[in-house]
């Protein structure tokens, strides 16, 4: 991995597509912290309830308060508790925020607070109360500095003039300051020149890939120093997120928060959070993965692809079995080892896939199948005989001679959307209707469903004894072990979503999502719960029930949404 350090740094000034306050928010001083938001329905959740988190793989701007870290990216401005290392919820257009330019980020050298220059004004935000200020400026301001004398007012520069800003949000006009006056947060420019060993290019500091990655350029961006400890510098790099460095031992630990990449095309669940693969919004030579974060979003991890398989393009589908992650991008289906040397492997038409147009994958045994334009085939991803271990079989995957096991095609030249395997029968939403296959990779035997015939299948869902089957017109559940007619579930209309993208079910509840929001069900009560398109950023791709949460996966990013007893959403 190689660093490139711009000869000429802007201090803490940066160009970035990020947020602008509207209006003042209201404050929630419960102990659980958060602004409580009203949606049209009436319901009141916080902000800790209702999470979105974007794409934090280029920072451009990082300020650092007493305890406090900030970082600016096009997701917003993530915000970590230095003291309990413990990631808040960030701030987002979902706060409040209207997209704009971000000129300037400065960390409050005397309080716990960040000062944000947007054109036109300066944002105050309080992180221990979730307070937000906003104080009126005459143009863009690119210097945000504090005065020594005892006041703690600061003094912004904007358009080649001074105002002074109280802690209040009282404004005047003031002439240049005295440097000797003034504390000024360090600057990257200034974290260059006070540790010139940052600018060596193979600096110990700096974290290699695994063997079989690619060695990315990384420019860094930003920086910014804690104001009680000289060893605690954060810097932002351009393509690989946040680093804590200490200049002075030569280490460092990659600290990583957010999506990989912008947008969520596909979810599967993991033991203790959720795996999140994104849309192909990424633009330039800027490197695709997927994310896994815990349930609490405060560990994060990132897979990137190989140099041999890029995890790059749309993904459609996902889903989770043991160690392993199963994708169907639009052209390929992929597998990745989510343990060791984080294996990646593709396949594609010229792989024996009857159709690159993946649309869905279920996770069976040493393989999965997957579901194509024309028809579905179970792609096996055990070890070939007479390779002794998966390294070895890593080895062995780069050569293009090794055979690749693709099995026959079941339901040939018929388009799949959806699939669910439970026990030894595949179920298989067609155009044609709901398809069961007993047996799939020994017999395939067609079994009747209980479902009315003609209708398109779209999604499929499985809990307990449950099988739930979205169609074009309606919700429909059956017992897919039972010979019983299947119960259509008129409450959950699908009309209220759009196109249906997914369906989810757990013991407590049922959801449809769609282009235009979210309808979950609770089983036990028969509650409903209805998320509109303008209360989500977005339409949903995706959706799946973990524990306390919903998780939701849409162009704008991962949403995470509290459930209540009944399995709502909050």
């Amino acid at each position: 991995m190689s660093i490139v350090i711009p000869s000429v740094a802007r201090p803490c000034v940066v160009g970035l597509t990020a947020l602008l306050l509207s209006g003042c928010l209201s404050v929630s001083t419960s102990s659980t912290g958060g602004d409580a938001t009203r949606d049209g329905q009436g319901f009141v959740a916080r902000r800790d309830e209702r999470v979105r988190i974007g794409a934090f793989t280029r920072i451009d701007a990082v300020a650092v308060s007493r305890r406090f870290l900030y970082a600016a990216s096009g997701g917003g401005i993530a915000v970590y508790d230095r003291w309990q290392e413990r990631w808040m919820p960030p701030l987002t257009r979902d706060a409040g925020f209207l997209e704009s330019q971000l000129s300037v980020l400065a960390g409050d050298p005397i309080e716990d607070a960040l000062w944000i220059g947007v054109p036109g004004g300066v944002v105050i935000y309080r992180p221990d109360t979730e307070q937000l200020q906003r104080t009126a400026v005459v143009g863009i301001p690119d210097v945000i500095a504090f005065d020594r004398s005892g006041t703690g007012d600061a003094l912004v520069r904007s358009g080649g003039t001074w105002t002074r800003v109280s802690r209040i949000g009282m404004a005047t006009p003031s002439g240049p300051p005295s440097a000797a006056t003034l504390v000024i947060p360090p600057t990257l420019e200034t974290l260059m020149r006070q540790y010139p060993q940052l600018r060596t290019a193979n600096a110990a500091w700096l974290q290699r890939p695994l063997p079989n990655r690619p060695l990315p350029r990384l420019a860094v961006v930003s920086g910014a120093a804690a104001p009680e400890r000289a060893s605690e510098v954060w810097l932002g790099t351009d393509r690989f997120g946040l680093y804590r460095v200490d200049p002075v031992s030569f280490t460092s630990r990659h600290v990583p928060y957010g999506l990989r990449e912008p947008g969520v095309g596909a979810l599967a669940p993991a033991l203790d959070g959720v795996w999140a693969a994104g849309l192909g919004l990424i633009e330039g030579d800027a490197e695709g993965g997927v994310t896994f974060t815990t349930s609490d979003l405060q560990r994060w991890r990132w897979i990137d692809g190989t140099i041999a398989r890029p995890l790059t393009g749309r993904a459609v589908a996902m889903a989770s079995r043991a160690n392993r992650l199963w994708i169907a991008y639009v052209g390929a289906l992929v597998r990745v080892f989510t343990d060791g040397a984080q294996d990646v492997k593709g396949w594609s038409t010229l792989d024996g896939l009857a159709d690159a147009r993946t649309l869905a994958v279920a996770p069976a045994g040493d393989g999965a199948y997957v579901a194509t334009m024309r028809g579905v085939q179970f792609v096996s991803d055990s070890i070939p005989e007479g390779v002794r271990n998966r390294r070895d079989a890593v080895a062995d995957e780069r050569a293009p001679s090794r055979p690749r096991a693709v099995g026959p095609v079941l339901l040939p030249d018929v388009p799949v959307e959806a699939l669910q395997l439970i026990g030894d029968t595949l179920w298989a939403g067609t155009p044609a209707g709901l398809i069961g296959i007993a047996g799939p990779r020994q017999s395939a035997t067609r079994i009747r469903p209980s479902l009315p015939s003609r209708r398109p299948v779209r999604a499929l869902a499985w809990s307990d004894t449950a099988l739930i089957a979205a169609t074009g017109d309606g919700i429909f559940q059956m017992h897919p072990r039972r010979d019983v007619p299947a119960v259509r579930l008129d409450a959950l209309s699908t009309t209220s979503v759009g196109a249906v993208t997914r369906v989810a079910i757990d013991p407590r509840a049922i959801a449809v999502a769609g282009t235009d929001g979210v309808l979950v069900q609770s089983r036990r009560t028969g509650a409903l719960r209805l998320l509109s398109a303008s209360q989500l950023p977005g339409p949903v791709l995706d959706i799946v029930a973990q524990g306390g949460w919903w998780w939701l996966g849409t162009p704008q990013g991962l949403v995470r949404l509290a459930r209540d007893g009944d399995g709502l959403p909050r």
